[in-house]
């Protein structure tokens, strides 16, 4: 039976809700049995020869990503393909551990996850868990405490790993012709979906060439809260120019997508049945305007509509395809399991110090000492050329997003937002860096601030909300496009001599996305040899900050007496490496800071050394390993 003939009636919302929730399923209980799914509800039928009246159309289209986007086929594999990601990050980080209670771990975490989920459903305005909470809480509970820190900087990349393990992702029928449609009437479309691995899903969408219709992406683990708090469709109506009431919202789930799209207001609340819409965790007494088998029937609901004719309509002309720059820099670079070869050669040193207080023998851990080596980013790996076509890419992107969103803007707007934007970025921190309160002099930007707030000052509303919302992205291109990286000469060396003598390499960076700093370390081949990534943006202060610092330290083995750490600026690397309570500090010449700070931050105590380049600290390890044998 189509269930696009009319809305349905619900003759008893709390009986028909108590019914279904029957049989409590989590994600782990796989598919639904096939009774289940061709139940149908209850639904009024107008009388034969009835005219049935036309809807307003909406100015947007709202849909959830699985169940209704896309359906998915559970892996029975996934553990043990998870599990490799584990183990290779821990590998990285120092740590050799079991293959059995990495699995194990996995399962119990995933499990309890899905409890924690349906319980958080029954909140009012539930709030998302942090990927750091969700990998050291839940996945890897089970792991000593030590093992869960160093990966949890990781936990990005474990729940894209995750993501794609768990499942198989197949487009559902009918949703490429209802894009079409609804993108050829000027209809502004969103995804609204919880999500524990949101930049999973947008490559998913890529991947099925089904990025370019949307012109918002709205996941909770990017805005902080999850359905059914009804702010996640709020944000992406706001993007769109338009409010919940002139919106449809489309999920699969009772307890989260009705219960979201009533408390939102939305002007229509539909479901797509998929393998979790007849088993809700609990009774739920909101009721579906609609329920359809597939999503193939919202083509008919949407060729029922009559447009509105507002001025805040949705122009079809705003609806372009994005340029192939931003397609192109929106892709994740990073490569995983690259091989690398491994060089002893060492290096003349550089000039070099004691410090007057030498800390290398503060203390100690039970058995063998053991040494780490934490690296900055720019300056020290890398060394970059400006791209001065950096606002023509970024100001194309910006365009694109504003185009998807249906409130076009010129390239010439564009490209000035990001030049006045990047004028204000600097002047905050100026602004920032003499703040005398300690507890937020150090904070990095929050993306979504600089995007929708900064550089997005003055452009539309509903363009700056789309920004926000796409904040993470935006850092991620602006990375890869502002300059053209290289590894700085002996860098590699440096990487591969230390992963050969068995020491943990890790990296402390202040960048606006460790995202693009993983993908260009993945470029070089080295990303496989390091261990725990600590990056400003992701932290949320900056160096010479001590959280960043304290956040790559509680990933290693080892005391931080027991640290080399390497940066190129006095204040930032030196001055936090001190504070910091890293045994030896070394800081290179040819990076950002003049050879004078450099000399001064060694003459302060600050440093232990000022190297000419990264091949250098090479001698530096070898006599630090001396001390430890």
């Amino acid at each position: 039976m189509n269930s696009a003939l009319t809305p349905p009636v619900m003759q008893d919302p709390a009986a028909e809700a108590a019914r279904t929730a029957a049989a409590i399923r989590t994600p782990e209980d796989g598919p639904a049995p096939e009774a289940a799914q061709t139940h149908e509800a209850t639904r009024s039928v107008p009388a034969a020869g009835t005219a049935l009246a036309p809807l307003p159309q909406p100015r947007a289209l709202l849909l959830d990503f699985g169940g209704v986007v896309v359906s998915t086929t559970p892996r029975e594999d996934w553990a043990q393909t998870l599990a490799d990601t584990v183990l290779r990050l821990a590998a990285g980080a120092g740590y050799d551990l079991e293959r059995e209670q990495v699995e194990a771990s996995l399962r119990t975490g995933r499990s309890a996850l899905s409890l924690w989920k349906n319980a958080s459903s029954r909140r009012h305005e539930p709030q998302e868990l942090s990927p750091g909470e969700i990998v050291e809480d839940f996945l890897l509970s089970d792991l000593p405490r030590p093992v869960r820190r160093a990966l949890a900087l990781d936990a990005a990349r474990i729940l894209a790993a995750k993501s794609r393990a768990v499942s198989d992702h197949h487009v559902r029928p009918g949703i490429p012709e209802l894009l079409a449609e609804a993108r050829a009437r000027g209809i502004g479309l969103g995804i609204v979906s919880n999500a524990h691995a949101g930049g999973a899903h947008r490559r998913i969408l890529e991947e099925l060439g089904l990025d370019e219709f949307f012109g918002v992406q709205v996941y909770s683990d990017e805005v902080g809260i999850r359905k059914p708090h009804p702010g996640m469709i709020r944000l992406a109506a706001e993007a769109l120019g338009t409010t919940p009431e002139h919106a449809w919202y489309v999920g699969d789930t009772l307890d989260r997508d009705v219960v979201a799209g009533r408390r939102a207001g939305t002007g229509r609340v539909i479901v797509t049945r998929d393998r979790r819409t007849d088993h809700p965790p609990f009774p739920v007494t909101e009721a579906p305007d609609l329920i359809l088998d597939t999503p193939a029937g919202l083509l008919d609901e949407l060729r029922r509509t009559v447009p509105a004719g507002t001025s805040g309509h949705i122009a079809d002309e705003g609806a372009a395809a994005p340029s192939t720059e931003a397609a192109t820099g929106f892709l994740d670079a990073e490569a995983a399991g690259q091989s690398a070869s491994v060089s002893t050669e060492g290096a003349a040193a550089g000039s070099s110090s004691a410090r007057p207080a030498d800390r290398t023998d503060a203390g100690s851990r039970p058995g063998p000492r053991r040494l780490a080596l934490l690296l900055d980013h720019g300056g020290v790996l890398t060394t970059s050329v400006a791209n001065p076509e950096r606002d023509a890419v970024m100001g194309r992107a910006l365009v694109d997003l504003a185009a998807r969103c249906g409130h076009p803007i010129t390239q010439e707007a564009a490209e000035a937002a990001m030049r006045n934007g990047w004028d204000r970025h600097r002047a905050r921190k100026r602004s920032r860096d003499v703040l005398t309160d300690p507890a937020h002099q150090f904070d990095e930007v929050d993306p979504a601030v600089l995007w929708g707030d900064l550089v997005g000052a003055d452009l539309p509303d509903p363009v700056r909300a789309a920004m926000r919302l796409e904040a993470a992205e935006l850092s991620y291109l602006l990375h890869r496009t502002k300059g053209t990286p290289s590894p700085r000469e002996g860098a590699l060396e440096l990487v591969r001599w230390a992963h050969a003598h068995g020491i943990v390499v890790g990296i402390v960076s202040n960048t606006i996305s460790g995202r693009g700093v993983r993908a260009t370390l993945a470029d070089y081949g080295i990303l496989v040899l390091l261990g725990p990534g600590a990056y400003s943006d992701e932290v949320g202060v900056r160096k010479p900050g001590a959280a960043v610092f304290e956040a790559a330290l509680s990933g290693l083995q080892v005391e931080p007496a027991d640290v080399v750490y390497v940066g190129d600026k006095a204040l930032n690397d030196g001055r936090g490496g001190y504070d910091a309570g890293i045994g030896t500090v070394c800081l290179l010449r040819g990076g950002k800071d003049a050879d004078a700070a450099l000399d001064e931050a060694l003459a302060q105590g600050w440093a232990d050394h000022v190297l000419d380049g990264p091949a250098d600290v090479i001698d530096v390890l070898a006599a630090r390993l001396a001390l430890t044998t």
